[in-house]
């Protein structure tokens, strides 16, 4: 993942709308991944017992499927994880 900000600004505040922008997304991205890893976790503990046979194409699937809604709900607030982190780290370089 490459990161959308310099975090070595050296004047004072964050230079422009654009890098502001970055680090929003960064700690939307960091908020998403978090997610993503908890629906990893949780669904090891559903019983494989089902309808459907566990195979690599359905493994993927889900892989994909979760990582979209994880990546939704950061967009739409989440946890506040994201708007936290961003919060914190915003007011470094200010």
């Amino acid at each position: 993942m490459k990161m959308a900000f310099d975090p070595r600004i050296t004047s004072p505040g964050i230079a422009n709308r654009k890098e502001e922008d970055g680090l929003k997304r960064l700690c939307q991205d960091f908020e998403a991944i978090f997610i993503n890893t908890l629906f990893k976790e949780m669904r090891k503990t559903v019983p494989d017992q089902g309808y459907l046979d566990r195979n690599m194409g359905l493994d993927m699937f889900q892989e994909m499927m979760d990582m979209e809604v994880a990546r939704e709900m950061s967009r739409k607030g989440g946890f506040g994880l994201g708007r936290s982190l961003y919060g914190q780290l915003r007011g470094r370089f200010e």
